[in-house]
């Protein structure tokens, strides 16, 4: 099943309320808070930027479910350098799953200009010569076998015949 880009687009991300963030909080940890991605550095929100990220992506998640992945059990707090990290990770499996889908790449392009195939002229009995001329195709003529004669018999005996 192919996502389209409004499929992905009709849910709008669920801002977390302050009961949320705090729940969130003493989740992840009971002492200091620390980075969501599991690198052990505290979070400092005073000094450093926190994102609220999701574990998988939501442009993962299949058509109708993106509610879903706004679960508080899919989101983590992370420091700017690790969010920018793993954004930069998930921005590259969502690109591969579109070209999987068929959104993007070389078989979307051929959908989008209506053929799949390039078309060749075939072979048929005309040809064209480098000058542009187009002329007859020259069909090789295969000796006919001697009568009760087949296989390399044949080919010896008209071989032999041209030669007389």
């Amino acid at each position: 099943m192919t996502l389209t880009k409004d499929d992905r687009e009709t849910q709008k991300r669920k801002p977390l309320t302050r009961t949320e963030i705090i729940l969130m909080c003493q989740r992840q940890t009971g002492a200091p808070i620390l980075c969501g991605c599991g690198c052990g550095v505290p979070l400092d929100p005073l000094n450093e930027r926190v994102i609220d990220e999701h574990v998988i992506p939501r442009k993962l998640a299949e058509v109708g479910l993106e509610a879903e992945r706004d679960d508080l059990e899919n989101r983590r707090f992370y420091r700017w350098p690790c969010a920018l990290e793993k954004t930069r990770a998930d921005l590259a499996r969502i690109a591969k799953a579109k070209a999987q889908g068929g959104e993007t790449g070389q078989q979307a392009r051929r959908e989008k200009r209506g053929g799949g195939t390039i078309k060749s002229r075939g072979f048929g009995p005309m040809s064209r010569k480098f000058n542009g001329q187009i002329t007859p195709t020259r069909r090789r003529q295969h000796p006919q076998p001697a009568a009760g004669f087949s296989g390399q018999a044949a080919r010896v005996l008209a071989s032999s015949e041209g030669k007389e």
